[in-house]
């Protein structure tokens, strides 16, 4: 099956952390929507969280984060998701 595009938001449902020492990221529901929050650490220590609703288009995911589009892909197989830019996470 590998990295699918097309796959249920529920699928994806919880704390996933970063490979490549990105901030851990959480994906959770509420009422009908779905959001992808992220801790984000300034250079000073101070702890950001940054909380972003997933969007569709054209049978893709993803947020907006500083006017750019990060996709988010899931693979089944190995319970993992790559969001563009900050790259593979696994479930926690």
């Amino acid at each position: 099956m590998g990295v699918n595009q097309s796959f249920k938001l529920s699928a994806i449902v919880g704390i996933w952390e970063s490979l490549n020492l990105h901030p851990t990221v959480m994906i959770y529901q509420s009422k009908k929507i779905h959001f992808l929050s992220m801790l984000h650490v300034s250079d000073n220590g101070q702890a950001k969280p940054a909380i972003y609703e997933i969007q569709k288009e054209d049978n893709r995911y993803f947020i907006v984060e500083a006017f750019k589009r990060l996709y988010i892909s899931y693979d089944a197989i190995k319970d993992s998701i790559s969001i563009s830019y900050y790259g593979e996470y696994l479930r926690n």
